[in-house]
């Protein structure tokens, strides 16, 4: 059996404001963008070049058909049941707990000082 060599899951920019995490190599980020402009894949490309376009394509119906949101936090691409799992989660607006945990072990032991 051959051994497929996929490139570890990367941040492509798909456009200025959207981002989305995904294995596709660098080589080929060309035409995932291309795919997701819109554009028609070109007749030259490899098929490694092709199913990127294509992965385009789906990412950007995936988008219009309301499956994938944009993520207003860090511009990502995430699919709607992901944003729905994270909107679940309580924020604490506190201060204190956007701070690091090492940070606060390092308070507190200046604290018994």
């Amino acid at each position: 059996m051959k051994e497929v060599n996929r490139p570890n899951p990367a941040v492509v920019d798909l456009t200025e404001n959207i981002l989305v995490n995904i294995d596709i190599a660098q080589e080929n980020h060309a035409a995932l963008r291309s795919g997701f402009a819109g554009y028609p894949a070109n007749p030259r490309w490899n098929i490694n070049k092709f199913h990127a376009w294509k992965k385009g394509r789906q990412l950007r119906e995936s988008l219009a058909q309301g499956q994938m949101v944009v993520r207003a936090t860090d511009s990502m691409l995430i699919p709607i049941s992901l944003a729905e799992k994270q909107s679940e989660k309580p924020k604490s607006n506190s201060l204190w707990s956007q701070i690091p945990s090492w940070m606060k072990h390092i308070r507190r032991s200046y604290q018994t000082i």
